[in-house]
């Protein structure tokens, strides 16, 4: 009986002490509602203005130039010379008078001299002494033709003539008045020793000629 007491007292004293502990209140968190993974935020369409041509129109920028400096635009097709292209003028402009333009005083003949040689032949060199502007000879010997057509170029070239015992009568004609006008050339001619037999030079009209006489001795 009296251990049943006792068990009793203890029991008591225990509940007394363990009640403290019973006001603590356990306080539950609340917790906050996840998103949905698949809910998507939906938003207006704000429909922009449609582009147009004044949108891209600025006093600001620099407008675009075709056009050179000499007034040309760009797009017109460049303009190509040949090298040579000219040459004739610029000639005519270098060469041509107020003389040379009044062909009256170059209408005659020229007398180159006559002359006595022991040469069995004579070299007659010749050339344009002024500007190569296709001025032609002919050559003709006692009335035969020697040499029918001769460009006169401003390089000298030559020519051989077989002389006849006796008289040779020896006429350079001018053929032409070249593009500058008129014929103008130069002549030498050498005997077969390489002397020189006589040197002249000329501007004569179309049609007219020089003449030089060679007296050969037996």
């Amino acid at each position: 009986m009296r251990y049943y007491i006792l068990f009793i007292f203890i029991l008591i004293s225990f509940n007394g002490l363990a009640q403290p502990f019973e006001t603590t209140k356990t306080v539950e968190m609340g917790v906050q509602p996840q998103p949905d993974e698949n809910q998507i935020e939906v938003r207006p369409i704000v429909q922009d203005k449609t582009p147009s041509l004044s949108d891209f129109e600025s006093n600001e920028l620099p407008q675009p130039n075709f056009t050179k400096t000499d007034g040309k635009s760009i797009f017109e097709k460049p303009e190509f010379k040949l090298p040579n292209e000219g040459i004739a003028d610029r000639i005519n402009k270098s060469f041509q008078s107020e003389d040379r333009q009044n062909l009256e005083e170059f209408k005659r003949n020229q007398y180159f001299g006559d002359f006595i040689t022991n040469s069995n032949y004579i070299k007659l060199v010749y050339r344009d002494h002024l500007a190569f502007d296709g001025d032609r000879v002919q050559v003709v010997m006692n009335g035969k033709i020697i040499a029918s057509n001769i460009l006169l170029e401003s390089s000298y070239k030559h020519l051989i003539i077989d002389l006849n015992i006796g008289f040779n009568k020896i006429e350079i004609i001018a053929l032409n008045q070249g593009t500058s006008g008129p014929n103008t050339a130069e002549f030498q001619v050498y005997d077969d020793k390489g002397e020189l037999i006589n040197s002249n030079q000329w501007e004569l009209a179309t049609g007219y000629k020089g003449t030089i006489i060679l007296t050969k001795q037996e």
